[in-house]
């Protein structure tokens, strides 16, 4: 299920409840024995152009917690946005009810954006992100620019966000083909971010998990340099530490012409909690 974009309290409230109603039925009916077990594994890289890595990650199975963060290029310390990103999701403590998560991630996301907007007199820090928040049978993405979810469902990829770009607002006004969306300058425009803009505006989406579902969180570094079916495939390959460092490579392949953060994330049928 999407949620529109500048969520509103009152939006967050029933958002949450539904999701707690959907999680409520799934118990009841001994989904996936109303319990998932998660491993994760990640991985960085400076690639191959770039002369820092201005991107950051959290990849956080305890707090069933994961974040990409992409720090804007060409602007001043995009890696401190990056950075506060995660620093400020890192003491998420994740708790029973999704609305107190939800609300604890936005105002967590909201004193980052506040922070990169006044750190520094001459430039406003800006960054990307792509959060994943798992919640009982459930999870939640939350995202701002054009750092990706994916998901690998019985070898289906499924591009789970939308990129917050010049281009993919061309794209929904029927400016750009689909091919011509993947090559269009304007892709590098970010509509929203953490920081670099006035105010911060999510988008959210949860869904139901299925044991054996495969998650990918990633910065733009990944998905440029390769195509879906390269992405899909190498994916699929054995461990998530395996799939994170077969992606990066494959991206090094490619070119390698930005910094390249990848998590991999596995749902997996669990008796206990």
């Amino acid at each position: 299920m999407r949620i529109a974009s500048d969520v509103t309290d009152t939006q967050l409230q029933d958002i949450a409840q539904l999701a707690d109603l959907e999680e409520a039925k799934a118990r009841a009916g001994g989904a996936a024995a109303a319990s998932l077990r998660w491993e994760s594994a990640s991985h960085t890289d400076i690639g191959r152009v770039r002369p820092v890595n201005e991107d950051a990650f959290l990849d956080s199975p305890e707090q069933r917690l994961w974040v990409v963060a992409d720090g804007i290029g060409g602007q001043s310390r995009g890696d401190y946005a990056s950075s506060k990103v995660v620093a400020e999701l890192r003491a998420f403590p994740h708790q029973h009810a999704a609305l107190a998560n939800l609300q604890d991630l936005e105002t967590r996301l909201q004193s980052a954006h506040e922070k990169c907007r006044t750190a520094f007199r001459q430039h406003r820090p800006g960054t990307t992100v792509a959060a994943m928040l798992a919640h009982g049978n459930h999870c939640f993405f939350l995202w701002a620019g054009d750092s990706r979810a994916y998901r690998l469902r019985n070898n289906e990829l499924e591009q789970l966000t939308c990129d917050h770009s010049l281009a993919q607002e061309k794209f929904s006004r029927g400016e750009l083909t689909e091919e011509e969306l993947a090559t269009d300058k304007s892709a590098h425009v970010l509509t929203r971010t953490v920081g670099a803009h006035k105010t911060l505006s999510l988008d959210m989406l949860f869904t139901a998990v299925e044991p054996g579902d495969r998650y990918l969180l990633c910065s733009d570094g990944l998905y440029n340099p390769i195509d879906a079916e390269q992405l899909g495939g190498q994916l699929g390959q054995g461990s998530p530490e395996a799939a994170c460092i077969s992606l990066v490579d494959l991206a090094l392949a490619g070119g390698g012409p930005d910094n390249i953060t990848v998590i991999v994330i596995d749902a997996q049928a669990s008796e206990s909690d």
